[in-house]
């Protein structure tokens, strides 16, 4: 009789039920204000336009920053077309570094960063080949820039259409950095403005420097950032 006592079934105790994480607690993406190059950049960015653009819009050769050719009938207008598509590559490559908009709107992404390489990079590129044997400056560095700057871009598209992300991001900020080495030159002109250099052999220094200096200077920011960031997981990147 006191074996048929503890005859009762046995239940198993419930399994705990496994709350699902709260969405304040789940990772998110960096916030715009955590990316506080992107505001600064499109700063320098119009700041640069902003001063490049105002001579050329009456389109009068005479008030060009570049000397012109009296003899070269071309050269004004193959000027005003590179500036214009360059104008088309600062602000697209600005645009495509933006991460809202990478994350946000990838279909705009791919428009712009197509926009960048065809009615940007390619034609100011080609246009800038063509206008050098023209200008009275230096050349040897604004050619291989020129030249680096279309292979940058070419091996980044590639990448892009191949779906390899990080060797996209890779080579696009490569050709970011080949796409503002233009505005380093403007930097060293106000700068030696602003402190009233007037030594002509100075000046001709920076206009021999600034074609190099300018996308050195850029590499090795870029490469500083690739290796800062080689070890973040894709969404944290640019």
């Amino acid at each position: 009789m006191a074996q048929n006592l503890d005859t009762a079934p046995r239940t198993r105790p419930a399994p705990d039920v496994v709350e699902p994480r709260p969405a304040a607690e789940r990772p998110t993406a960096p916030t715009w204000w955590r990316r506080p190059w992107v505001l600064p950049l499109g700063v320098v960015v119009f700041a640069f336009l902003s001063f490049v653009w105002p001579p050329y819009l009456g389109l009068d050769p005479k008030a060009s920053l570049i000397p012109i050719r009296p003899e070269a009938p071309q050269h004004y207008p193959m000027l005003i077309a590179h500036i214009a598509t360059g104008t088309i590559s600062l602000v697209t490559v600005v645009l495509q570094l933006w991460p809202w908009l990478r994350r946000r709107h990838p279909a705009a992404h791919r428009l712009i960063g197509r926009t960048y390489v065809f009615a940007g990079v390619l034609p100011s590129a080609v246009l800038a080949f063509l206008i050098t044997p023209l200008s009275m400056g230096p050349s040897v560095g604004t050619t291989l820039g020129g030249l680096l700057w279309l292979f940058t871009t070419g091996m980044g598209f590639a990448r892009a259409v191949q779906g390899r992300v990080l060797a996209h991001r890779m080579w696009m900020l490569y050709s970011f950095a080949f796409a503002i080495n233009i505005v380093w030159g403007r930097v060293f002109v106000v700068l030696l403005m602003s402190l009233g250099v007037q030594n002509q052999a100075i000046w001709s220094q920076v206009a021999g420097t600034a074609p190099w200096l300018g996308w050195v200077i850029n590499l090795f920011l870029v490469q500083w950032w690739l290796n800062r960031t080689a070890d973040r997981p894709l969404k944290e990147i640019v």
